[in-house]
């Protein structure tokens, strides 16, 4: 196969790899400097919310929660909720956020259940949040559900500051048999798309390439 390439030259598919391959690498060493950071990390409602700490590594923050059941062996709290809220950015690199993936490990028996809500939106430079939600996830999880529970979902539009709000209602009713709701581990994690900025250095990349191959 031969290529056609400005004022006639001509040249076949490895040339014309050769122009593409450092055009690429150059944008995979702008995507590659990606540094997501989180800051603003609220945990509330006691009891469910005593003794919960956070890391985060990556694109991914974890939530450790060893106050978050209810049920038999707490009685007679029932029922009660765990609220998250925190803020994702992206700093200098080129990408955004475009979706989310929250994974729960915990536990439910008998009659105890869980229900979960999740929402994402874009905020500005100081942190106010721009309309409505971007993004949104959610399920509810009984005996019946396997864990860890997974939840995808991706965001009407790319971000690059974001802010989620989650919110988990934990009930176990049922007082004549064994019955229990609880959270051990929230992991989130999210993935972000070049910014139509990217593909403009990209194809700029190409560009110098070509004009130096043409010299």
């Amino acid at each position: 196969m031969r290529l056609r390439a400005c004022k006639g030259e001509s040249f076949n598919m490895k040339s014309a790899l050769r122009l593409i391959i450092p055009a690429a690498a150059l944008f995979v060493g702008v995507a590659g400097a990606e540094a997501v950071t989180f800051d603003n990390v609220v945990i509330t409602a006691p009891p469910l919310s005593t003794g919960a700490t956070y890391a985060a590594i990556g694109n991914t923050i974890s939530f450790f929660t060893p106050s978050a059941l209810v049920g038999d062996p707490v009685a007679p709290l029932r029922s009660g909720l765990l609220s998250i809220q925190y803020d994702a950015h992206i700093g200098a690199d080129p990408g955004a956020f475009s979706s989310i993936t929250n994974d729960t490990v915990g536990v439910v028996l008998g009659s105890g259940q869980i229900d979960f809500s999740e929402d994402i939106f874009e905020i500005d430079g100081l942190g106010n949040e721009i309309g409505g939600p971007i993004g949104h996830i959610g399920g509810s999880y009984t005996v019946a559900s396997s864990t860890p529970w997974d939840e995808t979902g991706s965001f009407s539009r790319a971000a690059k500051n974001i802010r989620a709000k989650k919110v988990y209602l934990l009930s176990a009713v049922d007082t004549h048999a064994l019955d229990l709701a609880a959270i051990g581990i929230i992991n989130q994690h999210f993935e972000s798309v070049p910014e139509p900025a990217s593909f403009a250095v990209l194809g700029l990349g190409i560009v110098a390439v070509l004009k130096r191959r043409k010299k």
